[in-house]
């Protein structure tokens, strides 16, 4: 067999395995963008719904991320659904502070700071 014979027969067997793989690989992404359809379809209507939350999305993102973490088994549908109590205190608490205006300053004071369990590691 001659060189080129041996790379084309190498060539041609890669070329048959991405065939074989090419439609696996075809169905997970039809899979994938099936699903993000759907939660994009759901994040739609759930801002639609409550349209006080459009302009806090990081809150409800943070919260939806929390009530996840706690029901990782729950429909996504239902998740969001748990949240909405908790985006609703989350905005209202949010939307009392006052980030403007500092009205007491931190106590740098750390004379009165006892270490416990102190060793021979240094002298603070």
């Amino acid at each position: 067999m001659t060189e080129e014979e041996i790379i084309n027969t190498a060539v041609n067997k890669a070329i048959e395995k991405m065939l074989l793989i090419l439609p696996n690989t075809i169905e997970t992404m039809g899979n994938l963008m099936a699903s993000h359809a759907a939660l994009h379809k759901i994040n739609k209507k759930f801002y639609e719904d409550y349209p006080e939350f459009k302009d806090k999305r990081d809150i409800v993102a943070s919260v939806v991320e929390m009530v996840e973490g706690k029901n990782p088994l729950e429909k996504y549908e239902d998740i969001l659904k748990k949240a909405i109590p908790e985006i609703r205190n989350r905005i209202k608490t949010v939307s009392s502070l006052d980030m403007k205006n500092v009205t007491t300053s931190p106590d740098r004071n750390f004379k009165s700071l006892t270490i416990q369990n102190m060793s021979n590691n240094g002298v603070i």
